[in-house]
């Protein structure tokens, strides 16, 4: 498996590279949003790496009260803060899996294609992608709709391999055992892994193990030879793992 085993799942945030996609906002404000829809206290890698990001975490909730946490769950993929502001008024802000945002903010398709390259461009350098959204909540109520929701940022996340990783693996082939990976990332992100660890990059879907591949010279095969086959698979669900 490859968070947290082949890798330290120690989040870091690389700011230069944050995309942003709303006028007047800076990525300096995409990581105070991310900052807000995250935990201070008890927080998982993905928290403690964007809130420890800022100056001082403290940041996070400067000069806001906080209403109501969400937490990540499996069904909504993100995470969201509602606050009352210095001037009183409400908002939520909102951070997650970037298909999820995308659908919460009904982005239109030319947006979605945009989000979609920046993805893929940070999946080939081995990033994974994180989506940052914001609401204005004019009722001021948090059980409220709130006004439509904001696209405002992309950003990227890198979990280094171990220190030990690529040394464990050359030893383990050396011996004649075949090492795969499987991964919940994106088939680029599982491609990069393998090659910076030298397990090589023939990586494929998970809809492949379950014969929903669109390639139909792969959904053919037979999944024991697909699994001797391949290096690993990527998008897999951790029910399937």
């Amino acid at each position: 498996d490859k968070t947290g085993t082949l890798t330290l799942n120690k989040l870091t945030v690389d700011r230069t590279l944050i995309e942003v996609f709303t006028k007047g906002v800076e990525k300096e404000h995409v990581l105070l949003y991310a900052a807000r829809a995250s935990r201070i206290e008890n927080q998982d890698a993905i928290d403690a790496a964007i809130v420890g990001m800022l100056a001082d975490p403290k940041e996070a909730r400067a000069g806001i009260r906080e209403i109501h946490f969400l937490p990540f769950n499996p069904v909504d993929k993100r995470t969201a803060l509602t606050y009352i502001d210095s001037d009183g008024n409400w908002h939520r802000a909102s951070k997650g899996a970037p298909e999820q945002i995308l659908d919460l903010c009904h982005c239109k398709e030319d947006v979605r294609r945009k989000v979609h390259s920046v993805i893929d461009k940070f999946a080939e350098r081995g990033l994974r992608s994180l989506a940052v959204a914001r609401q204005q909540v004019p009722e001021k109520s948090k059980d409220a709709p709130g006004a439509p929701w904001q696209l405002i940022g992309l950003f990227p996340l890198f979990d280094p391999p171990r220190h030990d990783s690529a040394e464990t693996i050359r030893r383990a082939l050396n011996l004649g055992v075949n090492v795969k990976m499987i991964t919940g990332d994106q088939l680029a992100i599982a491609k990069e892994t393998g090659r910076r660890l030298g397990m090589g990059t023939n990586m494929y879907p998970s809809s492949s193990l379950l014969g929903q591949d669109k390639d139909a010279s792969i959904a053919s095969l037979p999944v024991d030879e697909l699994i001797e086959k391949a290096d690993g698979f990527a998008g897999v669900f951790p029910e399937h793992k």
